[in-house]
């Protein structure tokens, strides 16, 4: 109820209870001319005077009504979540491709040319990358590629990247990619690299063959012309050519 119902209730409560005042001051002074009916008047207006005193005080004593908005419930987005902890796990680490790389596979190494600790000429092998194997730039193929070390005397190089606790997340084991019918330029036979067949040089040499596990050179093909061969004993590995008489020399 607002101030104005409760003022106008106040003074209707007040005029009742004037009115049932007057009339029981006249039964009062003309006791032997009042009837029944004028005091139940009186009563019957002090009562209801009483009653709206009452109300209206009630009113005046309740809590204020709060204002309200009328409007329908949405429930909440469901990617919204109970506020937790913040999470401490670590982003896995982006996919490697050399880790997904298999034995037989090819890679190219960038071979860069350095100096040792006597100030003398040295190659500095860059970071593999996987590469076609019929390309002139796939100069690796892959050996082995798992959680072992690299074994065996083949293998000349081994990729070993670390995860953040430093172990090792896989051994990429690596040799140079000697093939048959292959052409190379071995001006340097430490780090001979692919060339297209009938580029002119003096060591220009086509492999007739590639011989693992042995460091004779009697199984190289022959014609009447003879035949080549370069063995690296420690790699127990015969590479036979034809298109040079001292490959690398």
């Amino acid at each position: 109820m607002g101030s104005h119902g409760v003022g106008w209730v106040a003074g209707v409560a007040v005029l009742l209870l004037c009115l049932a005042a007057l009339v029981a001051s006249r039964a009062r002074q003309t006791p032997h001319r009042a009837s029944r009916g004028t005091r139940a008047m009186a009563a019957g207006s002090a009562l209801a005077g009483w009653v709206l005193v009452f109300g209206a005080m009630t009113a005046m004593i309740s809590p204020l009504p709060r204002d309200t908005v009328v409007g329908k419930a949405i429930a909440a987005p469901p990617e919204l979540v109970q506020a937790g902890l913040p999470t401490t796990a670590a982003k896995p680490d982006a996919p490697d491709p050399m880790a997904a790389l298999k034995a037989g596979d090819c890679v190219e190494v960038p071979i860069k040319q350095a100096k040792d600790a006597s100030g003398a000429p040295s190659w500095k092998a860059g970071s593999p990358e996987p590469s076609d194997c019929n390309s002139v730039d796939a100069n690796y193929r892959v050996l082995q590629n798992g959680p072992d070390p690299c074994s065996g005397p083949l293998y000349t190089l081994e990729s070993a990247p670390k995860d953040k606790t430093g172990k090792a997340r896989y051994h990429l084991c690596l040799t140079f990619d000697w093939r048959t019918g292959v052409c190379y330029d071995t001006v340097d036979m430490d780090v001979p690299s692919k060339v297209v067949c009938g580029t002119p040089g003096d060591h220009i040499v086509q492999a007739t063959a590639v011989l693992e596990g042995t460091t004779s050179g009697a199984g190289c093909p022959r014609d009447g012309r003879g035949a080549v061969w370069v063995v690296w004993n420690k790699l127990e590995l015969t590479v036979c050519f034809r298109g040079g008489d001292d490959p690398g020399k």
